[in-house]
């Protein structure tokens, strides 16, 4: 464990720190009696201890085990003074946003304090808290001390664990939401999507461009290629076309030229629109064509309502799965 002297220097924490290792010794202290005491009660651990120091035991059999609550209850009001005069310098220096607020927080101190049964192991977070404040202000440093890394891994797999069950558990009560009819998806539609039409419309009119740009132009030659084999494959099924070509001299001339011109009507056609695309007059008729097309999208329908859930409730199903992964499992330390 590395201790810095700068760093307590510099927290004004002097005083304190001193405070925080003598409670430290007197919790240590209280605990390691109250654990002798509760053994001292087993007449096995008293005949053990008579064949040591028979004195000690008539001594502490006599004269201390009768009285340990109230020996205990000194440790106690220690502990409750402790707690009443940082509760005062948390008023005043308003380190929480209410006064009452501290008991709260270290409630752990609190009910320490109570010399009843199993209370007192309360005790031993009070050392912890000590321990993980001196921590904060970089006073010490253990955590790459065998200890600290015992303790970070744990916490972390205790954190993981619950924060897990948490999520599923809202995660499932949403689910039965939603498969129950509730309004969440005339919400989503209503206060989500359709608010942001708009933004829709925009960033679909940028992946349009975007594909103009980086998939029309490299596969130009290729769109034409297709179009002229379309248009002929059309006009050589054509019975009108197919009687032209029967005119003597001038028909196969004739049925080349119809052929030639309407392939290059219909690729110019499609070849000027793919390359319009991007530019600001052609952004607006596409952003209003988008805007009338997610609109009707996203009316409310029972069709697209049932879609919507079920895509809804899949995606809560993944999320879940994604959620029962314990990445503790496959981390190493």
């Amino acid at each position: 464990m590395h201790v810095n002297i700068e760093n307590l220097k510099k927290s004004h924490q002097s005083i304190w720190l001193i405070v925080d290792v003598l409670m430290i010794g007197l919790v240590i202290v209280n605990l390691v009696w109250l654990i002798f005491d509760s053994l001292f009660s087993s007449e096995l651990v008293r005949t053990g201890l008579a064949l040591v120091s028979p004195e000690f035991v008539a001594f502490y059999k006599s004269k201390v085990h009768p009285d340990f609550v109230s020996i205990d209850l000194v440790f106690v009001s220690i502990f409750i003074f402790e707690f009443a005069v940082r509760w005062a310098v948390a008023i005043v220096n308003k380190t929480y946003y209410r006064w009452f607020f501290y008991p709260f927080a270290h409630w752990y101190d609190l009910l320490g304090c109570i010399p009843v049964g199993s209370f007192r192991w309360l005790r031993l977070l009070r050392i912890i808290s000590i321990f993980y404040r001196l921590q904060q202000y970089g006073i010490i440093d253990f955590s790459n001390s065998l200890l600290g890394k015992f303790i970070k891994k744990y916490y972390g797999i205790l954190v993981e664990e619950i924060s897990d069950r948490v999520v599923e558990n809202v995660l499932n009560g949403v689910q039965d939401e939603v498969q129950q009819g509730s309004p969440m998806v005339e919400k989503i539609l209503n206060d989500v999507l359709l608010p942001r039409q708009n933004i829709i419309s925009d960033w679909l009119t940028v992946k349009i461009n975007e594909i103009s740009k980086d998939v029309y132009l490299p596969n130009q030659d290729a769109l034409k290629r297709y179009i002229e084999e379309k248009v002929a494959f059309a006009i050589e099924n054509e019975k009108k076309v197919a009687i032209l070509e029967s005119v003597p001299v001038l028909g196969t001339r004739l049925v080349d030229v119809i052929n030639q011109t309407v392939s290059d009507v219909v690729y110019g056609v499609v070849d000027q629109l793919m390359l319009d695309l991007g530019k600001r007059e052609t952004d607006v008729i596409v952003g209003e064509l988008l805007d009338g097309v997610i609109h009707k999208l996203l009316e409310p329908g029972d069709r697209f309502n049932e879609a919507t859930r079920g895509v809804l409730i899949d995606a809560i199903d993944v999320i879940k799965a994604e959620v029962r992964v314990q990445r503790w499992k496959t981390q190493g330390g």
